[in-house]
Order: C-alpha cells, then sequence, then structure tokens
C-alpha cells in the first residue's frame, strides 16, 4: 500500500462502526485471508490503527458480500419450490385421470355383467318387439341372471303342475323361483296360472278366493258356530230387521279383500256387495220377487195389488187391484178396458202394504216412460221430472240411485221427486218441509226458499203455491233493504262496497246482508228491526231470552204515538231511545231502540239491557232534553217522522 492511501485512514473510519472482532467469524477460509493480509500490512509498514480500520472494513464489505449471496440464494431457492409444486400438481391430476377411466372401465364391465343372460350369453338392456321386457333379472333364491325371454322358453318346455316346477333353468340349477321373481318375469295372466297353483296346493276344499280376481284368498273354518248371536237393530238391503239367522250368516260369510278394501262379498255365493238381511239363497228369492218401488222391500205376487188368475174376468177384481195401484179408471168401461188397464200398469203394482210407501203412491206420477220405467215425478204435473233409472240410455243428469240433498237419507227414486227450473232434482215432501219451516230464528232470512246445490230459487210449478209466497215476501224486504241504505246515506265508505268488497256494485245485496227484518206478529209485514250486527253484541238482557214471535211487532202497530208519516210512510218514523232521553239511531233484535250512547255500551258491564228500569236515568219536564211528554225510560216510545222533523216542519 502506498502513503497515499495511509492517508485515508479517516474515511476508512467513516466506513467502519464499532470495534470488529475478528473471532466472531465462523469461516475458516475468511479468518486465514484476514491473517493473511495482516501479515502484508505489516511488512508494508502499515500502523497499527490503519491496519485495524482497513480490518473492519474488510469485515463489513465480507458482510455486505454474504447478505446479498444469501439473497440471490433465496430467490433461486424460490423457482426451484414453484417448479416442483407445479410438477406434483400435474402427477396428481394424472394419477386421477387414471383411477376414473379404470372406474369408468370396472363400471362397463358390471353393467354388461348385469345385462348378460347366463343362458343365452345375450346383452339385453331393453324390450323386445313386442314390447316385453328383455333386461336379465337376478334370481333371489339361486343369484342367477336370466332374460325373460329364456325363462318363458324353458318353462313351456316343461309340464307345470306345481309351483315347484318353476325351477332356474340354468342347467344343474334346481333351485325354485320366489313369487316377487315369477310375477316380474310372466305376464300377468300366466302369473295368475302361478297364484291359482298356490290355492290348489293348498285348497282343503275350504278356500275362498276374492271375486274381483286379484288373487287374495281365505280359507273358511269348517267347524259351524256354536253359540247364537245377539238380536240386532239393524236393517237389511230390504229395509227390514235382520233376523238371527241373517245375523249369523253375515258372520260367517261376509268378508272385505285385502287387497282391494272396497270389496265386500260373501264367501258363499261370491256375492259383491254381501247382501245384508239375506242368507244365499233367500237372497236370490229376493232378487227373483218383486219389490217395492220405493222401499225396496219383496212384494208377494198375491197382494191386494195384483189380480189372481180366477177374478181375471171379475169387474170388482180388476178395480180393486186399480184402486190400490192408485189408478183411477171410468167404472162404467167395459172389462176389457180394465184389463187392458191392468195389463199397463202392471209395474205400479210394485208396492208394498205399508202406511208410508202408500201415502207416497198416491202423490207419484203414474205415467210409464217409453223406455218402460216409471216417472219418478208428482201426479198431476205437467212435465214429467223425465226417466233416472241409470240404466237407462234416456237418463241424465242425477240418478234415481243418489240421495236427495235436502234430506241425505233416502234415495231420489224412494219418493215422488220435483225437477227445478235450475234442473236439480228433490223429493217433493223434502221441498215441502223445507219451505213450510221458513226461517229458523226471529229474523227474516231466505234460504228455505233456494236450491241446495246452486242457491238459486226453487221454482217449479207443482211447488209455486208453496214458494210464491216467499218469493214475493223476499221482493219486498229486498225493496225495503233499498230504502233503507238510500235512507242511511248509502253507506258510501262502507269496506264491502269499495272495488275490493264482498258487494262492490251491488248495493242492494249489501242491503239485504247487512239490515235486519222480522215479521210483525200483528200484521203480518216484515219491518226494519236494525243492523245485524247488533245480534253479536247483545248481552244477557232482551236478547238473551228466548225467541217470542208475540214480540216481533213493527213500528206502526206498536207506536205509542204517530204511526205513520203521511208523506214518508213509517219507514221515517223517529223513536226516542228506550234507555234514555235522546234520539235513537240503533234498533236492535227487532224490539229495542238504541241511542249511539247507550249503544256502544251494549256488551259491557255498563250494558243499559241489563239494568233494571229503577237504575235507568230519569227526567223531568224541564230537565228533559227531547223537550217531549213521553213515559218512564225503560219503555219504547215514538217520537215522529225523522225526515219532517229534521226539515222541521212536523
Amino acid at each position: 500500500l502506498s502513503s497515499s492511501t495511509m492517508a485515508e485512514d479517516e474515511e476508512w473510519t467513516l466506513l467502519t462502526r464499532g470495534e470488529p472482532n475478528l473471532s466472531e467469524t465462523q469461516d475458516p477460509k475468511l479468518l486465514a485471508l484476514e491473517t493473511g493480509f495482516q501479515a502484508q500490512l505489516q511488512k508494508c509498514g502499515v500502523s497499527s490503527s490503519a491496519l485495524g480500520n482497513y480490518t473492519r472494513a474488510l469485515v463489513e464489505i465480507a458482510s455486505v458480500l454474504d447478505n446479498r449471496i444469501s439473497v440471490l440464494a433465496c430467490n433461486a431457492l424460490g423457482n426451484d419450490e414453484e417448479m416442483a409444486r407445479k410438477m406434483q400438481e400435474e402427477i396428481e391430476k394424472e394419477e386421477r385421470q387414471r383411477k376414473e377411466e379404470e372406474e369408468q372401465r370396472e363400471q362397463q364391465l358390471f353393467e354388461q355383467f348385469l345385462m348378460t343372460c347366463q343362458l343365452c350369453q345375450k346383452v339385453n338392456n331393453g324390450q323386445d318387439a313386442a314390447g316385453s321386457g328383455t333386461q336379465p333379472l337376478e334370481l333371489r333364491n339361486c343369484e342367477h341372471r336370466v332374460c325373460p325371454n329364456c325363462v318363458r322358453a324353458f318353462w313351456s318346455s316343461k309340464e307345470l303342475r306345481r309351483q315347484a316346477d318353476y325351477t332356474c333353468p340354468l342347467p344343474g340349477c334346481e333351485f325354485g323361483l320366489a313369487e316377487v321373481d315369477v310375477k316380474a318375469l310372466l305376464p300377468e295372466q300366466e302369473y295368475e296360472r302361478f297364484v291359482d297353483l298356490a290355492l290348489q296346493d293348498m285348497d282343503t276344499g275350504n278356500m275362498v278366493k276374492c271375486p274381483m280376481n286379484c288373487g287374495w284368498a281365505l280359507e273358511l273354518d269348517a267347524s259351524s258356530p256354536q253359540t247364537k248371536p245377539p238380536p240386532s237393530s239393524e236393517t237389511g238391503i230390504d229395509g227390514k230387521q235382520l233376523t238371527p239367522e241373517a245375523i249369523q250368516h253375515r258372520e260367517r260369510y261376509r268378508f272385505r279383500c285385502r287387497r282391494c278394501p272396497d270389496t265386500e262379498f260373501c264367501a258363499k255365493c261370491l256375492t259383491t256387495p254381501y247382501h245384508v238381511g239375506f242368507t244365499c239363497e233367500g237372497y236370490k228369492r229376493y232378487l227373483a220377487s218383486r219389490k217395492c218401488r220405493f222401499c225396496g222391500s219383496a212384494v208377494k205376487g198375491d197382494g191386494p195389488t195384483f189380480v189372481k188368475p180366477e177374478d181375471a174376468n171379475k169387474k170388482k177384481a180388476l178395480r180393486a187391484a186399480l184402486a190400490h195401484r192408485f189408478v183411477e179408471v171410468d167404472a162404467s168401461k167395459g172389462i176389457e178396458v180394465l184389463r187392458e188397464a191392468v195389463r199397463r200398469t202392471d209395474i205400479l203394482g210394485n208396492l208394498c202394504e205399508s202406511s208410508e210407501c202408500r201415502g207416497r203412491a198416491s202423490n207419484a206420477c203414474q205415467v210409464i216412460r217409453p223406455c218402460g220405467h216409471l216417472c219418478l215425478g208428482v201426479k198431476g204435473e205437467k212435465n214429467c221430472v223425465g226417466c233416472m233409472d241409470e240404466r237407462c240410455s234416456g237418463a241424465s243428469g242425477q240418478s234415481s240411485t243418489d240421495l236427495c240433498n235436502i234430506c241425505w237419507v233416502e234415495e231420489l227414486g224412494h219418493a215422488p221427486c220435483v225437477r227445478l227450473e235450475c234442473g236439480h232434482v228433490f223429493h217433493h215432501h223434502c221441498i215441502k218441509s223445507k219451505i213450510e219451516a221458513r226461517w229458523a230464528g226471529a229474523r227474516i232470512t231466505f234460504s228455505f226458499i233456494e236450491c241446495p246445490l246452486c242457491k238459486k230459487h226453487m221454482k217449479a210449478e207443482v211447488i209455486k203455491d208453496l214458494v210464491n209466497p216467499y218469493i214475493e215476501l223476499y221482493a219486498t224486504v229486498r225493496a225495503k233493504a233499498e230504502q233503507r241504505l238510500a235512507l242511511e246515506g248509502g253507506h258510501t265508505k262502507a269496506s264491502e262496497l269499495q272495488p275490493s268488497g264482498r258487494y262492490h256494485k251491488q248495493p242492494v245485496d249489501y242491503a239485504m246482508h247487512k239490515f235486519a227484518y222480522y215479521m210483525c206478529f200483528k200484521c203480518k209485514n216484515p219491518y226494519f228491526g236494525g243492523h245485524r250486527s247488533c245480534e253479536v253484541a247483545a248481552g244477557e238482557g232482551e236478547a238473551g231470552r228466548e225467541f217470542d214471535a208475540s214480540e216481533m211487532i213493527c213500528g206502526g202497530c206498536s207506536a205509542m204515538g204517530a204511526t205513520s208519516c203521511p208523506t214518508h210512510g213509517s219507514e221515517a218514523i223517529e223513536y226516542k231511545c228506550k234507555f234514555c232521553c235522546s234520539v235513537a239511531s240503533w234498533f236492535c233484535w227487532g224490539t229495542t231502540h238504541f241511542c249511539d250512547s247507550c249503544h256502544r255500551k251494549q256488551g259491557t258491564p255498563e250494558s243499559m239491557s241489563r239494568k233494571q228500569r229503577k237504575d235507568l236515568p230519569q227526567c223531568t219536564p224541564k230537565t228533559c232534553p227531547l223537550r217531549v211528554p213521553h213515559p218512564p225510560n225503560g219503555e219504547e216510545f215514538v217520537l215522529g217522522c225523522q225526515i219532517c222533523r229534521s226539515a222541521s216542519f212536523c
């Protein structure tokens, strides 16, 4: 080193900081290099302080180089790791693809095995030309796989006398087939034969199969019952009470199939449904006998509605038979005419001797339709009901075997019927009872004149005398309801009259629904009785007692003052509240007038109708706000015409 270099000791001192300790270096080559470097510096006459500075500079340079080398080494190592990771992913992906391909090949081989018949070695996975399945089936008992064609061909070459003859077709296998396999391999008819073979194997002479041929069977107990059945109040299909013999027969032979539970049959004669009320022999006689056209009970051939062979030439016997059939014939007619009438009305002779059936026959239509069936209408009607026998091609709509939709007890064919203008048919006596019963409570309702099926008013020629008075009453109440709605401002803000309401654009129907009308006991005319909502809020008071028709009095018949306005009639008459000295705005239960204040208290502990008369507010002529003499609170009182009072000229 030159002296000029030695003069730069200050600059080297600034580059180094602290006192470096060479012993801290871990690399032996670096230590040897430093030792040799120090020896060379000493030969050049470098001072010890300068030597220390150069040594520290060397250590610093070595440290910087080590750090740089470390950084370069780390970067190279990171690139190698990324490359190794990508290679590993590619290897794993190839391994997965290889496994998936192997699994697919194995699955294809397995499916091919399942589709291969072990007998014909053909792969079958569809249907043959006839549409029958050809896919092989694994037999449950021997686990062999055979196709239906091979099985059928094998069994067709054998004589099948027992179920045990249905064996596996593979050579050397003698396993029998399970029933479920036979059902899957054979057509329905051949499977039924297989089931029949099972019944033959089991048959001990007491096996009974379901008459619907569903395959279900039972074995009857050969022993006869030892105990006598208790008496029963049940009736049979003929309407008569069951005899002990019929009860015993039912307990022994009536069964319900477990495979087709709607099938109830006789295990002795296989009749379905079971003939309740008869033994098998009695049921055969019942079917062969004449039956009453109303109740269905057996009719004796020598009854009063028939003519005995020896009386065929006797006018008296012929007229008596026609009379029992309720057929009217001129008594002056000759015997030939009487014979023809008896022959022509033979079907009318199917009538028992019960008073109920004879009463219905007296009111029944006697027209015999061109198809040979009786008209089910009422006697004397102009337009017949028409044929209602379900077996007749001319029958339409309701059937004679349908239940009447009013009584829900008897079939339509069990009594004279009426066909309404809407087309629905009901028993005449049911319609009559429904109309005569009228409405159930105090408030007038009109559901009793509505058809139960379509809700139209019941109208027909034979019931016009019954229903017309109530149709007129309906028109009267409807007109009063429309007038009342107008008097109350039309209720234009009512939710029911809004576009989304039930009675939108039907204000009169709304009024019929909103207002309550009652029948006056005295004048027999309907009168306004308040809003229907008042019935809900009624308490234990006057609304709680039983309905008394004599309490239903209209304003004109019950008023203590003016009964009618000469200009506006009785509908505008104004009443005093029954419980205070205010003008009434509510009329509830058809008997009681309320003001707004008293009406709001109904249904609460302060209900005015629950108070005794002494507890009601009292007034004097000077303190009464009405300024009208009236009886003590607790009594009804009419003030006069509401419209005239509001116009200040009444």
